[in-house]
């Protein structure tokens, strides 16, 4: 065993674990396969102590802080110095000197001197925040994505943000498009609407019409860019709940839990940090997601929405929060182009239904290993007793890689397959509508529901229709025919959306 590997054989709690282990292999350079790191047998630790591991794995396996973090707290100090003073100016030694300090919450009687200032994290294998502390004593920067009470890994995919900002641009080219002009404020509202009960139907509710309004408004406030506080996310909180009864006035001081079918502790299926953990955690993601940073915009909404359902900070309404986390990102970084004085939205919650079940995987690619780490004992009448046998720092640094994708993914289809089908299905609705009202003596109600079952059938009128009091006594089967292709042909202009709404 190597680098991470051999620490947690070392760490006395439970850890996650790793998804690529460093082992060697014939190789004469280290290689990422698809299941491992291979590295060569000449540059595998040579000691069989924690500090040699923990240096190689800084050096070539992917950033682990917890990790990193509860085997800097087995290392003794007179290791650290020892280190440091065999190599004042590593740059490695130097990161773990810094870890040591933050596991231990003690300083070192360290005053060498140093090299230049390095970045905690290489900007270009990572994605960087702001440099958060300027450690004068180790000169090191820690520029992570967020502080280290709350630091989500995100390795660079040059194709996943080249993705990213394609989406963007070409929603700012569509919402600028001079044929959607007179369009738009359908369009969005019916973006706003659609989030709003997507957003709920995730959760298997149904909004009342009070809370839909509720969502609603909170959605177009989010324009506001008001940064994260426990009082704005309260009142996010309250708005989105399904009854007053759950509403909260702070932070949760209880442990909460999820639970599905099952007996006793099988039930459970994800468990977030204890109170006490989850105060710090919370700052720290606030502080990530009110930063200002080059931080890809899709990416970092991933990181503040999966971020804070992981937290779990209330213990009703997390999920819709966070999907209004994700929009509030958008806000905050400035990425959403104006219409008609407003920021436009992706109904991302409208991509995440339809995707649902990898929703529920990349959540799951998270809570399943964390749920791990705790024992839970069945007490009864649904209550439990929860020991947790880790450190919540897997709570504070975990990989975001795989919500980036899929919420840049979401954000793809809350595009082509939200906003612009819908933009081209009022172009051949319009069309439609404006060539049978030209043509025939029949109310406006009667025409869109023309429109509607005639597109909902494959440009057919359903028989069971035929007889509805709106067509029997005004259309002849004749006209009728006619209604018929003239709703086909307008369906299939240029532009014209091909499927039924």
């Amino acid at each position: 065993m190597v680098g991470y590997e051999f620490l947690l054989s070392k760490i006395p709690l439970r850890m996650p674990p790793l998804s690529k282990p460093a082992r060697i292999r014939p190789v004469t350079r280290v290689e990422e396969a698809a299941d491992l790191i291979a590295i060569p047998k000449s540059i595998a630790p040579a000691a069989d102590a924690i500090l040699p591991h923990l240096l190689f794995a800084l050096k070539h396996e992917p950033m682990q802080l917890a990790i990193l973090h509860e085997a800097l707290r087995l290392v003794s100090a007179r290791d650290i110095l020892d280190a440091l003073a065999d190599a004042p100016a590593g740059g490695y030694v130097r990161r773990a000197a810094y870890l040591w300090e933050k596991a231990h919450g003690i300083e070192l009687p360290w005053a060498g001197q140093m090299g230049n200032y390095v970045d905690f994290f290489d900007p270009g294998t990572y994605y960087t925040g702001q440099t958060w502390e300027r450690n004068q004593k180790y000169r090191i920067n820690f520029n992570g994505i967020g502080p280290c009470e709350f630091c989500p890994v995100v390795r660079r995919e040059p194709a996943l943000e080249q993705e990213g900002d394609a989406i963007l641009r070409s929603l700012h080219e569509w919402a600028a498009a001079p044929e959607n002009e007179f369009l738009m404020d359908r369009v969005m509202a019916w973006a706003y609407l659609s989030e709003t009960r997507d957003s709920f139907a995730i959760e298997n509710e149904m909004p009342t019409p009070e809370k839909e309004s509720a969502f609603l408004q909170a959605m177009a406030h989010l324009r506001d860019r008001t940064p994260l506080t426990e009082e704005y996310l309260v009142g996010l909180q309250n708005a989105v709940i399904s009854s007053p009864l759950r509403a909260e006035a702070g932070f949760r001081g209880a442990q909460n839990w999820l639970q599905r079918g099952g007996h006793g502790a099988l039930a459970v299926r994800y468990i977030p940090p204890s109170p006490e953990h989850m105060r710090p955690l919370i700052d720290g993601l606030m502080r990530m997601a009110n930063s200002r940073d080059d931080v890809p915009p899709l990416i970092k909404a991933a990181l503040v929405s999966f971020g804070f359902v992981f937290l779990h900070p209330f213990l009703d309404g997390n999920g819709r929060v966070s999907r209004l986390l994700a929009h509030h990102c958008l806000h905050t970084k400035g990425v959403l182009p104006e219409v008609k004085g407003s920021p436009a939205i992706l109904p991302l919650s409208v991509a995440m239904k339809r995707e649902e079940r990898q929703y529920l995987s990349t959540l799951e690619r998270f809570s399943r290993p964390v749920r791990a780490l705790w024992d839970v004992t069945f007490i009864g009448d649904g209550d439990f007793a929860f020991d947790f046998c880790s450190t919540p720092k897997v709570y504070a640094h975990w990989s975001g890689n795989e919500a980036a994708a899929f919420v840049t993914r979401c954000a793809g289809i809350a595009l082509q397959q939200s906003l612009v089908d819908e933009a081209r299905y009022l172009h051949a609705h319009d069309l439609a509508y404006e060539r049978i009202d030209r043509q025939f003596d029949l109310p406006n109600r009667t025409i869109n529901l023309l429109i509607q079952w005639i597109r909902q059938n494959d440009n057919k009128m359903p028989e069971r229709r035929k007889t509805a009091k709106e067509v029997a006594y005004a259309l002849s089967s004749e006209e009728l025919e006619q209604i018929e292709r003239i709703v086909a042909e307008a369906f299939a202009s240029p532009g014209a959306r091909a499927s039924a709404r």
